[in-house]
C-alpha cells in the first residue's frame, strides 16, 4: 500500500485539468455527423471571438473611431487570427455598372460624413444589432479564429487581445467567444478542485470531532479516504485522464462514499469492544453484522455511477466510471487498511464513548417509541407531502443556457450579457441549406428566392444578427447597388448581373464560407441572444412550420445545426439517458433485493424510502424554478444510489437480530440503537462533502450539491421514520401469519 502510494504521488504531477467543449456533444446523433461534415464545407461556428468596446459620448467621434481602427489593425496581425472585421474596414459590395465596387460603410477619417454615415448605417438591418447597436454608445470587432486552437494557443491569443485592448484606454470593452471563456472554465476547476477537498476535509473532520471526540478518531477515518482519493488520481493519471468540468466533483464522491464505509466499521468495533467482546472475535463479526451489508451499499452506490454510463456524453460515461472506481477502492481499505490500523492501537476514550449507557442511546429510544405511537401520522405526512411534490413536478423545464453554469460574478458571464442585451447575442446560430433537385444549384434564382423567404423569416423569428447566407448577401448587393436599403430581393433581369460576378469569384474564401464550390450545398449563419433552450425550441418549431407550408421542398432543404444546438440537443439526451439509467439502477436494486429477501413486499418496503426523496426533489425543483439540465439529472440516479446505503442497513440489521430470536420489539430497539448512529453520523458527512459543491461558482456544480443534500436530509428522515413502520407493518403481519398457522397446526395435531 505504501509503494502504491508513493507511486500515485508521483504520477499526480502528470495530471492535467482540461475542458474540452465539444467533448459535451451527444456522440451517438446523427446530427453530430451533420455537424462535422458541414463545419468542414464552410468553417467552424464556434471559433470566433467578439469584442465591444464603449465610447459613453458616442460613437461617432473621430478620437474613439481612430483608436477602434488602430486597434482593429493590431489584433489582424496577431498570430492565430485569420481576418478582423471592424467598423473601420467594414466595406460595403455593390455593382457599378457590371464591376463589383467596395465603399466604406464608415469613413471615420472623415467628421463631415458622420452624418451621412451614420443615417445609412442605422437604415441597413444586417448593420444594426451586428457591428452597431441601437443606443450607438459602441461598436464590436468580429475576430475569426484558426480552428481547433490548443488551450496553450487559446490562452496566449487571448491574452494578446486583452493587452491590446488595455492599451487603448476605451471607457469600457467587452470580449466573449471559446478561447476566453475556456480559460475561465479552466481556471475555475483547477480553483473548485482544491476548494472542495478542502472544504470537505474540514467539515468532515469537525463532524467526526463531534463523534468520536478524538484526534485518532478523526486520523484514522481520514487516512483512509484519503488514500482512496490518492489512488483513484493516481489511476487516472496512469490512464491519461485529465480532471474536467465533471471529474471535478470526483474527490468528494470519493471522500464521501468511502468515508460512510469507514465510520460504520469504525462505530461497530468500538461498540463491541465496549462491550467486552475480544479483539480477535471482532473482525469475524464485524465481517458478518456490518461488511455484507456495507458490500450491498457498495454494489447499489457503484450502480447508482454506472448508470451514467447510459449517457450519450463521453465527460459523464467517465465521471461514472471512474468514481465508481474509487468508491471500489475505498471499500477494499476499509476492510484491509482500516482494521489493520485498529489492530495496533486502540483508544480506551473511544471505547468508552461507544458504550450502551450514553446520551445518544436515550435520545434514540424516545424516538423509537415516538414512531410506533404516530405510525398513521407519519404515513398521512408522506402522503400528504408526495401528492404537493408530484404537483410540483409537473412544473419541472427541461431548458438550457449556454454560461448559465457561470456564475454573474464572472467577467466572462457579464460580457456576455452585454451582448444579448445591446445586440443580437453571442449564441451561433447555423442552418444547411441542400438543393434537393439535382439539376438546380444554389446560384439559380427560383432556389435563391426560396431562401430569402427563409432569411426574411429568421431575422423576424430570432432577431438574428451578423447574418450570412446566399440571399442575404444578393440582397446586400443589389440595395448597396441602388442605394435604398428598403428594397427588397431583386427581380430576375437585376438578380443576373450580381450572380454571374459572384459566381465567377466562387473560389473567393468570403464567397466559399457560404456556398459549397459545387452549389449543391449553403450555409444561414448569425448570432441570436441566448434565450435558452426552450424559447429557442419554439423559434425552431415556427421555422419548421413555416418552411412546411412556404416553401418547395422538392426544391430545397433546410436543417438546423451548429454547436449550440448540438449542446441544446446534448441537453435533451441526458435528461433522456438519465431517466433510463435511474430506471436501470432501480430495476437492478429490486431484483437484489427480492433475491436476498425473496419477497416482493420487501422490494416495496426497500426501494419506497429512497424513491420518496426523488420525488420530493423533484418537486422542489418544479416550485424552485430549478430546471432539469444535464447537471441536475444526473442527481436522481447518484442520489439513489447514496441514499440506499442507510435502508440496507437498517434492513440487514434487523434480519440479523431476529435471526438471534429476538422478538420483534426488541429486535427493532437493538437495529435502532445499532444503526441509529452511525446513520446520522453518515448523513452528516453526506452534507458536509455536497455541501462543498454549493460554493461552486457553476451553478450546475452549486445545483448538484444542494439538491443531493436535500435529497440526503428527507433519505435519512425517510429511513429514521418511514422506514420503521413499513416494516413493522410486514412483519407484524408475518408474526400474526405464523401464529395463526401454528394455532390451526396445533388443533390438527389435538384431532
Amino acid at each position: 500500500m505504501v509503494l502504491f502510494s508513493l507511486l500515485c504521488v508521483y504520477k499526480l504531477q502528470d495530471l492535467r485539468f482540461d475542458y474540452d467543449f465539444e467533448a459535451f456533444f451527444p456522440n451517438e446523433d446523427h446530427e453530430l455527423e451533420l455537424y462535422n461534415k458541414y463545419r468542414k464545407t464552410f468553417e467552424y461556428d464556434n471559433e470566433f471571438a467578439l469584442v465591444a468596446v464603449e465610447n459613453n459620448s458616442g460613437i461617432f467621434n473621430k478620437a474613439f473611431l481612430n483608436r477602434v481602427d488602430s486597434l482593429t489593425k493590431v489584433l489582424s496581425e496577431l498570430k492565430y487570427i485569420v481576418r478582423v472585421t471592424s467598423p473601420t474596414n467594414l466595406k460595403m459590395l455593390s455593382l457599378g455598372g457590371l464591376v463589383p465596387m467596395q465603399t466604406r460603410a464608415l469613413h471615420f477619417e472623415d467628421e463631415t460624413l458622420y452624418k451621412e454615415d451614420s443615417i445609412k448605417i442605422y437604415q441597413s438591418p444586417h448593420l444594426v444589432g451586428s457591428f452597431f447597436p441601437l443606443n450607438a454608445k459602441s461598436v464590436t470587432i468580429y475576430l475569426k479564429t484558426q480552428d481547433l486552437l490548443k488551450k496553450k494557443e487559446c490562452d496566449t491569443l487571448a491574452r494578446s487581445i486583452e493587452r491590446a485592448i488595455f492599451k487603448f484606454k476605451f471607457d469600457k470593452a467587452h470580449y466573449v467567444g471559446r478561447i476566453f471563456a475556456q480559460d475561465v472554465y479552466l481556471k475555475n476547476i483547477q480553483h473548485e478542485f482544491g476548494i472542495f477537498l478542502l472544504l470537505s476535509f474540514i467539515l468532515v473532520i469537525i463532524f467526526l470531532w463531534f463523534s468520536f471526540k478524538s484526534i485518532y478518531g478523526i486520523i484514522v477515518p481520514m487516512s483512509i479516504v484519503l488514500i482512496s482519493i490518492l489512488w483513484t488520481l493516481g489511476v487516472m493519471s496512469l490512464l491519461k485522464k485529465p480532471i474536467d468540468l465533471m471529474t471535478v466533483m470526483l474527490p468528494t464522491m470519493i471522500f464521501i462514499a468511502g468515508m460512510s464505509d469507514v465510520v460504520h466499521f469504525f462505530s461497530k468495533y468500538f461498540e463491541e469492544l465496549s462491550k467486552g467482546t475480544e479483539r480477535e472475535k471482532i473482525y469475524p463479526l464485524i465481517l458478518k453484522e456490518v461488511g455484507f451489508p456495507t458490500f450491498l451499499t457498495l454494489v447499489t452506490t457503484v450502480v447508482g455511477f454506472l448508470s451514467l454510463l447510459f449517457s450519450s456524453i463521453k465527460p459523464v460515461k467517465e465521471f461514472g466510471v471512474y468514481t465508481s472506481v474509487g468508491v471500489i477502492i475505498a471499500f477494499i481499505l476499509s476492510y484491509t487498511l482500516l482494521p489493520a490500523l485498529l489492530y495496533f492501537f486502540t483508544p480506551k476514550k473511544l471505547v468508552t464513548l461507544h458504550s450502551s449507557n450514553n446520551r445518544t442511546y436515550a435520545i434514540m429510544r424516545k424516538g423509537l417509541f415516538w414512531i410506533f405511537r404516530h405510525q398513521k401520522t407519519i404515513l398521512v405526512i408522506t402522503a400528504v407531502v408526495l401528492i404537493f411534490s408530484v404537483i410540483g413536478i409537473f412544473k419541472v423545464r427541461v431548458n438550457n443556457i449556454l454560461l448559465e453554469d457561470l456564475s454573474d460574478r464572472v467577467q466572462i458571464k457579464r460580457d456576455f450579457n452585454f451582448f444579448d442585451e445591446n445586440y443580437s447575442g453571442v449564441r451561433p446560430f447555423e442552418m444547411q441549406i441542400t438543393v434537393v433537385n439535382k439539376n438546380k444549384s444554389v446560384w439559380d434564382y427560383d432556389v435563391l428566392k426560396e431562401l430569402n423567404k427563409v432569411d426574411e423569416f429568421v431575422k423576424k423569428e430570432y432577431n438574428v444578427g451578423f447574418l450570412l447566407s446566399p440571399a442575404s448577401l444578393i440582397k446586400t448587393i443589389y440595395q448597396n447597388t441602388n442605394q435604398d436599403f428598403l428594397l427588397n430581393f431583386p427581380e430576375e433581369e437585376d438578380f443576373v448581373p450580381i450572380a454571374k460576378q459572384l459566381k465567377s469569384n466562387k473560389k473567393n474564401h468570403d464567397i466559399k464560407r457560404i456556398i459549397a464550390l459545387d452549389g449543391a450545398t449553403a450555409r444561414v449563419s448569425g448570432k441570436i441572444r441566448d434565450m435558452g433552450s426552450i424559447k429557442v425550441t419554439e423559434h425552431n418549431k415556427n421555422l419548421q412550420k413555416f418552411i412546411d407550408e412556404n416553401i418547395n421542398k422538392q426544391l430545397v432543404n433546410f436543417e438546423i445545426t451548429g454547436a449550440a444546438h448540438l449542446i441544446d440537443r446534448n441537453n435533451e439526451y441526458m435528461v433522456n439517458n438519465m431517466t433510463q439509467g435511474f430506471l436501470f439502477s432501480l430495476i437492478v436494486i429490486a431484483i437484489l433485493t427480492f433475491f436476498l429477501h425473496r419477497s416482493w413486499r420487501m422490494v416495496l418496503v426497500f426501494i419506497l424510502p429512497n424513491v420518496i426523496p426523488l420525488i420530493i426533489i423533484g418537486g422542489i425543483m418544479g416550485f424552485m424554478g430549478i430546471e432539469l439540465k444535464a447537471a441536475t439529472s444526473l442527481v436522481f440516479s447518484i442520489a439513489f444510489g447514496i441514499a440506499t446505503d442507510d435502508t440496507i442497513h437498517f434492513i440487514s440489521r434487523l434480519k440479523i437480530e431476529l435471526g438471534y430470536g429476538k422478538s420483534l420489539m426488541y429486535a427493532f430497539k437493538r437495529t435502532y440503537f445499532e444503526t441509529g448512529k452511525p446513520i446520522i453520523l453518515t448523513t452528516f458527512i453526506l452534507l458536509g462533502g455536497f455541501m462543498s459543491l454549493m460554493v461552486s461558482d457553476f451553478q450546475s456544480t452549486f445545483y448538484f450539491g444542494f439538491l443531493i443534500c436535500i435529497t440526503v436530509i428527507i433519505a435519512v428522515l425517510a429511513d429514521i421514520f418511514l422506514l420503521p413502520v413499513l416494516l413493522f407493518m410486514i412483519y407484524r403481519k408475518k408474526e400474526t401469519r405464523d401464529k395463526t398457522e401454528e394455532t390451526q397446526e396445533g388443533g390438527t395435531r389435538q384431532d
